[in-house]
């Protein structure tokens, strides 16, 4: 992705350290902060968020991957939330 790098140690699991890196103020890196702050705002969103991504922890604790890809329909939500688009609720598990 050229707007994101990260790095992982070490390699294998488990990892003590997960840090990504993205380009000031790439789409990608306003995007994080626009997730951030509608979680900021909205303890109950917080939440939620929080819930599932313990409930996807425990259905994917083997494939970082599965639980990457299982958060994106709640995370795409909010940001539709947060840039004031048509929207469905954030899908939770």
């Amino acid at each position: 992705m050229p707007d994101r790098h990260y790095f992982v140690k070490p390699a294998a699991h488990p990892r003590e350290v997960h840090l990504h890196a993205v380009a000031l103020d790439s789409d990608f890196w306003r995007d994080k902060l626009a997730f951030r702050d509608a979680l900021r705002a909205d303890q109950r969103l917080a939440g939620q968020y929080a819930d599932l991504k313990r409930q996807l922890a425990y259905d994917h604790s083997g494939d970082r991957a599965a639980y990457t890809n299982a958060k994106s329909g709640f995370i795409a939500s909010v940001l539709a939330m947060a840039a004031g688009k048509p929207h469905g609720k954030p899908a939770t598990r």
